[in-house]
Parts: structure tokens; sequence; C-alpha cells
């Protein structure tokens, strides 16, 4: 097998992870796949540490050009690996191109944040989400509906998919994840399905992440649930 000069570093159950898979498929960037079981905490050990000091995924090593921050590492292949064909991605024009930016950061700091904040106790503990965040989320939600609304085209920026389109496609996947439904914001529940129908790698690089994400969830729920049983016998036997 031939040397590959991009190492890829990700977990599946990662939804920014899923969101740079997508972008190194769609330019068709030559990568080997390192797998990082983030359960098993891989991400901290010393090797990775050195590699990536805030320890986090996805990174990738392309020819000793360590990076990470999904959307960063999506910006870079663009920059990079985009041809004639595939410039539409992450358009070179000024104006077309803060369109994207802009939707970009709005995935990074508005609504999967808002996914992380919410869903926090439920994917770290099996705890119901914080009641507290979901303002927070909701409003995101309504954000990215009304954008979508207003916006007057099939994709967040415009008639084609962008690397926007492919960043926020991969936050949503986590609400399919943990079973949270979206379909009352309609113009938002229209463009996922679009974009789910349209991107040729979705289910490659989001199904099994999706899967793996809701039966961990699940699966944190079923022990914390014994855990209260246990304990609700032992102060039980103690009275």
């Amino acid at each position: 097998m031939a040397w590959l000069s991009t190492e890829f570093y990700f977990y599946k159950g990662s939804a920014p992870c899923r969101a740079v898979w997508m972008t190194l498929k769609i330019f068709k960037v030559d990568y080997e796949e390192k797998i990082v079981d983030l359960l098993k905490a891989e991400n901290k050990r010393p090797w990775f540490i050195r590699l990536n000091p805030q320890h986090t995924v996805p990174t990738i090593n392309d020819s000793s050009v360590v990076l990470w921050e999904s959307r960063a590492i999506m910006m870079y292949l663009a920059n990079k690996h985009a041809t004639e064909e595939t410039q539409y991605l992450y358009p070179k024009e000024p104006e077309e191109r803060a369109k994207v930016d802009r939707m970009l950061f709005f995935d990074m700091g508005t609504l999967y944040h808002a996914i992380k904040e919410y869903f926090g106790p439920k994917i770290h503990q099996g705890l119901p989400p914080d009641p507290e965040k979901e303002n927070l989320l909701k409003q995101s939600l309504d954000y990215l509906d009304h954008f979508l609304e207003i916006g007057g085209v099939p994709y967040l920026c415009g008639e084609k998919i962008t690397l926007a389109d492919i960043a926020v496609l991969a936050s949503v996947t986590e609400l399919d994840a943990l079973e949270y439904s979206y379909k009352c914001y309609g113009d938002l529940n229209r463009w996922v399905e679009r974009v789910k129908g349209n991107f040729p790698y979705y289910k490659e690089c989001c199904d099994e992440g999706v899967a793996m994400t809701r039966a961990r969830v699940k699966q944190l729920e079923a022990d914390l649930k014994k855990q209260m049983e246990k304990e609700r016998k032992a102060s039980l036997t103690k009275k």
C-alpha cells in the first residue's frame, strides 16, 4: 500500500468528525484512517497529546501540518484540494465565501454549542437533558429555520451544497442520534432531507456514527436506571 500523506484521526460517533470525513470524501483526498476511541480515552494517551495538545478529534496530520477544529480543517482542505469542479463548495469570491464562513461560524458558536449544552447530561451521564438550556437549542433551530425560509434557495448559501451545508448537516445528525425531532421546523426539515438525499457520502460517513451515539446513550440510561434501583433497594434495606 502506498504511503498516504494525510492522516485522519477521528471517532465515528463525533458529529464534527463526520463533517471532516464528508469533506475529505467530496474533495477526493487520499487519507489514512486513524480511529481514536474516545470511550477508551485514546485521545488522552501521550502519543496523541504530543500530536494535538488539546487532545480533540477530528485531527489531521497532512505532511506534518497538524490541524484540529473541524471547521478549520474543512476550510484548509477546500483551500488545498478544491478544483474547478468542486470550488463551489467553498467559493473564491469574497462575498460568496463570506456567506459560507458566516454559517460555519453559526454552526460552531450557536447551533452545535446549543446541542452540546442541552444534551450534555444525556450524552455523558445518561441523565435527562438540561431543561435550562432547552430554549438555547430551540432558538438556534428557529434561527436556522428562518435563515432557510428567507434565503429562498435550496441550500444554506445558494443553489449548490457548500461546506456550510456539510458542517450544519453533521451537527443535525447529532439530533438524529439523540432522537430529538425537528420536524416542526418545516424549512429545516426539508433542507435536511434534501441534503441527505443529494450528498453522495452522507450514509457512508454518518449512519454508523449516529447509531453508535444512540446505542451508547441508551446504554448510559440503562446503567443509570440500574444504579438508581440498586441504591433504592439499599436504602430500603437500611430502614
